[in-house]
């Protein structure tokens, strides 16, 4: 005569089987938000195209490329701001030049850092007294007619890494090959 026992039923496997099932719902409500995004890309970049007419959607277009030219403004600005905040140096041709960048990678153009050339070749920062390189003395280098700045024009080399390499310099500062010439 067995004594039969009630089977035990965990209470939290029902609610854990519900909440299993809401998270599941709510991923396919999202792929299903995110496959409808994705038509209405293609949707909005096939009439850009002209390649599809949905005069009924025209006032959705028209809303989007209003959109698309209030976010080109936004960023334009936000660019402009952060230049601002971070006292970007900015070339005379209008691009926003990297730091320690000895030329504008837009135009090309030399630009001023603060940095002189000595007679030696060194480049150096145009507050020092002194040359570190070679000892002349920089006020009198510039008096006898030591370049003064980056802007002046100055003989290159071009190194074979095609580093420019001021004449006299006898090695390349970039990957410290012998520079001849």
């Amino acid at each position: 005569m067995g004594i039969s026992m009630p089977k035990l039923t965990n209470p939290l496997s029902g609610a854990l089987a519900d909440n299993n099932m809401r998270k599941l719902l709510e991923e396919k409500k999202k792929e299903r938000s995110k496959i409808y995004g994705f038509i209405g890309m293609d949707v909005y970049d096939l009439y850009k195209q002209g390649k599809a007419d949905f005069p009924e959607l025209a006032v959705y277009f028209e809303k989007i490329d209003a959109l698309e030219q209030e976010l080109a403004e936004l960023e334009a600005e936000k660019q402009s701001r952060e230049l601002r905040g971070k006292k970007a140096r900015i070339c005379s041709c209008g691009q926003p030049l990297a730091e320690g960048s000895a030329f504008c990678s837009n135009c090309g153009k030399p630009v001023d850092n603060g940095i002189i050339t000595c007679s030696c070749g060194n480049l150096i920062k145009s507050d020092l007294k002194f040359c570190p390189n070679c000892g002349k003395n920089l006020k009198e280098n510039m008096e006898n007619g030591g370049q003064h700045s980056m802007h002046e024009e100055q003989v290159y080399l071009e190194c074979i890494c095609g580093a420019k390499v001021p004449k006299g310099q006898f090695m390349c500062m970039e990957c410290g090959r012998k520079v001849e010439g």
